[in-house]
């Protein structure tokens, strides 16, 4: 069995220098997104998951979701549902929160966020793999899909259709 000693494996390298990810067809995965390994997709257990996330450039990424910490959930109440809502991680310590210089409030001590459509898969797979309750982060999850559901009532009825929904059963 090969150690794997990184929460984040991703198929190709990215940096924020970079234009665009390099060596996404590799056969071998990116610690961190940004160092080498001898580690195949093949090689990673189950409780690493499979995502997509602007934070790594959109390329394929494989996250750990046993040995959380703790995690948190922000978002913005806007025309689309995930886009640019994020959830934080930590396999270390308890997040922290501090201010910004425009007195918004903001996660300084997380390990990875994760933006968009993976989250909620993301979030099922750490309530399955980690022993930390997630009940804060899915009490404004159903809030985001409230106001999302009253306030963009086209773009809802488009992505989920004329019914009602537990956003958590659409993404099992």
């Amino acid at each position: 069995m090969k150690r794997l000693n990184s929460f984040l494996y991703t198929k190709g390298k990215y940096d924020r220098s970079y234009r665009r990810p390099v060596d996404t067809n590799a056969k071998y995965l990116y610690s961190k997104g940004r160092y080498k390994t001898k580690i195949a997709k093949e090689d990673l257990p189950e409780d690493y998951i499979e995502f997509n996330s602007r934070v790594i450039q959109y390329i394929t990424g494989y996250l750990k979701t046993s040995g959380v910490v703790d995690i948190d959930y922000t978002y913005f109440l806007e025309n689309h549902i995930f886009k640019d809502d994020y959830l934080y991680i930590s396999y270390k310590e308890k997040l922290k929160k501090d201010k910004t210089s425009y007195g918004r409030e903001r996660i300084v001590n997380y390990d990875i966020c994760i933006c968009g459509n993976d989250i909620i898969p993301i979030l099922l797979a750490i309530e399955k793999n980690s022993n930390i309750n997630i009940n804060k982060v899915k009490e404004k999850i159903y809030y985001k899909v409230s106001w999302y559901k009253e306030n963009c009532k086209d773009e809802y009825t488009r992505v989920f259709g004329n019914r009602d929904i537990d956003i958590f059963e659409e993404y099992k």
